[in-house]
């Protein structure tokens, strides 16, 4: 074989490899649609677990909601509705004692006792006999928000791992005052001890003060509406996808951005840093437009809006009951 046909096929291998490649990456991502499109509940809410994660979207929403100060009496009736009708279906009633359906109970129960409590009337779609079947369905002995001082809310950040990484909770009330951005940078230090796949580090950090632009990216994601008056520091989490060269690590972005965001979150926590975490599940339309203003590489995706600031000496956050071990832990056994 001469040089000439020598050097065309080995471009014909090239190009059929490429082809090759493109045609596995559309297969696979084709397979994760259907797998999502069968097993998520966007489309069908017709196993207990599907009906579980909806519950928990739902009595969440109530939590944020009662946190604000300016309680807004009747807020989210469509949500407390839909929550009403999935908390009387028998297998969510036979698991009332699941960490999140009890935490769902409660949420729904404090909804109703605090518009009690302000005299106000939501009989037409909250039933006070609903209220009392929940209540004495109820398991939970304990308030769904939870009331912080800010020198107790942080006395474990020198403790052991145990009680530090449990003493952690998202903070959405801020003084306002900024964090100087030498103490950013140590967190970050800390953060970068995540591990990622192949130690190929594709996470990075960017930062913004500007609150215009910190506003336009808020009325992009949408979910802090009511918190982001005092919000002027925000760290946005991305990975970047030219880190990774298989087809089977097309999600790989996703897993090790989402190492260093706890780590990120742990290390802001050690340095008394209030953080949200706001997720970015958001679709390419948005991806476009956070890019559009931030001036993102195309090559990255953002995973997540972490708004950073001093928490106020008192402040409220949701309970956020964690599910018990023997929920998440399970034993294979092999015969």
């Amino acid at each position: 074989m001469d040089m000439g046909n020598n050097a065309m096929y080995l471009k014909f291998r090239v190009v059929c490899n490429f082809f090759k490649q493109f045609l596995f990456l559309i297969v696979n991502f084709f397979i994760d649609g259907i797998l999502f499109f069968w097993h998520s509940m966007v489309f069908f809410q017709n196993t207990f677990s599907k009906i579980e994660s909806r519950i928990i979207l739902h009595y969440h929403s109530i939590e944020k909601g009662l946190l604000h100060e300016k309680l807004k009496l009747r807020f989210g009736e469509k949500v407390v509705i839909d929550l009403i009708r999935l908390l009387k279906i028998d297998e969510v009633k036979a698991n009332y004692k699941q960490t999140q359906i009890s935490s769902a109970y409660l949420a729904v129960c404090k909804y109703y006792e605090i518009h009690q409590d302000n005299n106000c009337d939501i009989s037409d779609f909250f039933s006070e006999s609903d209220f009392n079947y929940f209540k004495s369905l109820s398991t939970l002995d304990s308030n769904c928000i939870l009331h912080n001082r800010k020198n107790i809310f942080y006395k474990n950040t020198n403790d052991n791992f145990l009680y530090f990484s449990k003493s952690r909770k998202s903070i959405r009330n801020f003084t306002g005052e900024k964090i100087p951005y030498t103490t950013i940078e140590q967190a970050i230090d800390i953060a970068k001890t995540a591990p990622s796949v192949c130690n190929r580090q594709p996470t990075k950090v960017y930062y913004l003060e500007d609150k215009n632009t910190i506003e336009k990216v808020f009325n992009i994601q949408k979910g802090l509406k009511g918190y982001t008056e005092n919000i002027f520091q925000l760290l946005i989490v991305v990975s970047d996808r030219n880190y990774f060269y298989k087809i089977g690590e097309r999600n790989q972005l996703y897993i090790d951005g989402g190492i260093f965001l706890m780590n990120l979150l742990y290390a802001l926590h050690f340095y008394k840093i209030g953080a949200c975490p706001a997720h970015w599940g958001l679709n390419f339309k948005q991806d476009k437009e956070i890019k559009s203003i931030i001036g993102l590489k195309k090559s990255e995706k953002v995973i997540c809006l972490v708004p950073i600031g001093i928490p106020e000496n008192e402040f409220k956050t949701t309970l956020s009951l964690r599910r018990s071990t023997e929920e998440i832990l399970k034993k294979i056994n092999i015969v």
